[in-house]
């Protein structure tokens, strides 16, 4: 079992220790900056969660200034929700002290969302160090250069993951232990105690959103749904002969992203600064998502199903389920769309 608490405090002093620049010795400077309520800041914006929080946010006329973090990158989520010439949008591939600030004062943001950082379970086996650091190193900078300025009036909202529970027995709330099984879920335990360190000791204004899987027509074709619903497609039109999957018999609790951004944003707008799980409260076995996807294209699984070790995860929880009673209590609303309604809307994109 991975120690998250220790790591925690090590990945903390790593950076103190490492970030020649760090926003610890960077003198107060901006005092009568200017915070404009209708403007976000979201790092991470090309992805799906971050593409979604734009349109959601232009949608309520907020102006939207977003952060590219990634060397490698592509606006095609923007595009596909025809609000790239909408956005602002800034290109760092390595955030430092200055970026912080040249990005805070450009555009007054009052709302920060931390999105960024490698979120693929399978990716982080191997790329440990990277994922740890992809997931903390911007939080870090971000959050000490709020603190050193005391820009108290400027709110945080940090996505977290239900993966940060690993293989609890039950239905996980706010307060349930951590239990990190992989190196993402890792990153995300540490970010997460992060952010309630700083909330606490610093009283500042930040939110821990701690989501449960969520899917939408732009995941990357590499999550587990994208990747059966192409794959039966593939079959369906002879492309291919297989789909080849690891283990198929883990029950999560699925959403619809679009549906999530809204909480999201009834969280930062209506409560105060707390965690808050982000789920719909139901799981499902991953196989009768794959079953309904095969039936809708009128083929048997048996026949076009492989399994493969060798995309089985090293450490997977069995079932990882939520309690949404605090969402339920905090914002009187919680995700209505099931998770069949979910893969039907996706297979109809694809079909498109």
């Amino acid at each position: 079992m991975i120690n998250y608490k220790k790591i925690t405090i090590f990945i903390h002093l790593y950076i103190l220790k490492n970030k020649k620049n760090l926003i610890l010795n960077m003198p107060t400077n901006i005092k009568n900056l200017k915070i404009s309520k209708k403007t976000i800041l979201i790092f991470g914006i090309t992805g799906q969660d971050g593409s979604l929080l734009a349109k959601e946010y232009l949608n309520k006329n907020f102006k939207v200034f977003g952060v590219i973090t990634s060397k490698i990158f592509s606006p095609i989520n923007l595009d596909k929700l025809n609000i790239l010439e909408k956005v602002k949008l800034f290109h760092c591939a390595n955030i430092d002290k200055l970026d912080i600030e040249l990005l805070v004062r450009k555009t007054q943001c009052s709302i920060i969302y931390l999105l960024s950082g490698i979120s693929s379970v399978k990716k982080s086996e191997t790329y440990k160090h990277e994922t740890i650091l992809s997931n903390n190193l911007i939080l870090i900078e971000v959050l000490e250069f709020i603190r050193v300025n005391n820009l108290k009036d400027i709110k945080i909202f940090n996505a977290s993951s239900g993966e940060i529970f690993g293989d609890n027995v039950g239905k996980n709330n706010e307060d349930s232990p951590l239990n990190p099984l992989s190196y993402y879920a890792l990153a995300k335990s540490i970010s997460l105690e992060i952010c309630r360190s700083y909330r606490v000791q610093f009283k500042l204004k930040i939110y821990n959103g701690i989501l449960f899987n969520h899917e939408s027509h732009l995941r990357p074709k590499t999550y587990v749904i994208k990747k059966i619903i192409n794959g039966v497609d593939n079959i369906s039109n002879k492309k291919i002969k297989k789909l080849t999957l690891g283990n198929t018999n883990v029950y999560r609790d699925w959403g619809w992203a679009p549906e999530y951004v809204k909480i999201i944003y009834k969280i930062i707008s209506k409560t105060k600064p707390d965690d808050y799980i982000i789920a719909t409260g139901k799981t499902t076995k991953l196989d009768h998502l794959l079953t309904k996807v095969f039936n809708h294209y009128k083929l048997k699984k048996k026949d076009y199903l492989e399994k493969s070790n060798s995309l089985k995860r090293i450490l997977e929880p069995v079932r990882i389920a939520a309690n949404i009673q605090k969402l339920k209590k905090k914002i009187k609303y919680v995700p209505k769309i099931s998770v069949n309604h979910i893969i039907s809307m996706m297979i109809e994109n694809k079909i498109k």
